[in-house]
């Protein structure tokens, strides 16, 4: 898919209303994720949430003249205590929830246009691709519980052993460079319906859930590096959301995951060298 088409499809997809509610969760997932960052209920400073939120520390101290305290009244945040009860399990999921919202919606703006020309029913598409990631946000639940039980991630929602960061970045880049991946990011000359071909399978999506199914194959180990960047890391967020959006409707997509491998690799080494 050309850019020139991907933005023509983007642009068709907003003016529908199937599109604007699309936006809308799009927009509530930046939002809440947002909300938690500057409500976080731990002590220290900003800087401390994941690589290159120092601005956002910056401009509490030249803003606000507080640089260190950010602890507020509400508590709407996941949770940064180790001892989880049930509301903090509830807390963790409305955030991945809000992640998924933020990076993962944005993705099937290119797509929505095909689905209605092929008569399919756009809502019951988002429903079942948002499903699919649902799944995924009980799975990101239990590693951050799990993690936080055995004190690997710290109370700015940041793993804080430099090899364990290093190790997860490593994987996902090796995992974006792999043979498993590539043999499904081949492009074929002609297909039919090319713009619902999931982006890890040659075969067409025949609904969302099968495109969330092979989206996930693609897209979960790079979700999971926000355990390494930090769970509160918005610019962390941004920026793997334009690597799965790029990867996922680009045409070079394996390129791309290459690209984006060798990326992770190199962070996952500077990760490593910064602990010792």
């Amino acid at each position: 898919m050309t850019s020139a088409l991907l933005l023509k499809r983007i642009t068709a997809s907003l003016a529908s209303s199937s599109g604007l509610i699309l936006l809308c969760l799009v927009a509530f997932g930046w939002l809440y994720s947002f909300m938690q960052l500057i409500t976080l209920d731990t002590v220290g400073s900003l800087s401390e949430a994941g690589p290159g939120m120092q601005m956002f520390a910056a401009f509490q101290y030249y803003l606000l003249n507080d640089p260190l305290g950010f602890e507020t009244s509400l508590n709407f945040c996941t949770t940064t205590n180790i001892n989880w009860g049930i509301l903090d399990f509830v807390k963790s999921f409305a955030m991945w929830v809000a992640m998924v919202c933020a990076m993962m919606l944005p993705n099937l703006y290119p797509l929505l246009k095909s689905v209605r020309e092929r008569g399919g029913r756009v809502v019951l598409f988002v429903l079942g691709y948002f499903a699919i990631w649902l799944g995924f946000c009980v799975l990101g639940v239990a590693v951050q519980w799990a993690l936080r039980i055995l004190d690997i991630l710290n109370g700015h929602m940041v793993i804080a052993n430099s090899q364990v960061a290093a190790a997860t970045l490593c994987v996902a880049g090796i995992y974006q460079l792999s043979q498993h991946k590539s043999a499904r990011l081949k492009e074929r000359e002609m297909v039919a319906f090319t713009d619902l071909k999931p982006c890890c399978q040659n075969i067409e999506a025949v609904s969302g859930t099968a495109y969330g199914l092979t989206c996930i194959r693609c897209c979960a180990p790079l979700m999971l590096t926000m355990f390494a960047f930090g769970l509160m890391n918005i610019l962390a967020m941004a920026m793997l959301t334009v690597m799965m959006i790029l990867e996922t409707n680009s045409y070079p997509r394996i390129n791309l995951a290459r690209i984006w491998g060798g990326i992770m690799l190199v962070m996952g080494v500077l990760f490593y060298v910064q602990g010792l």
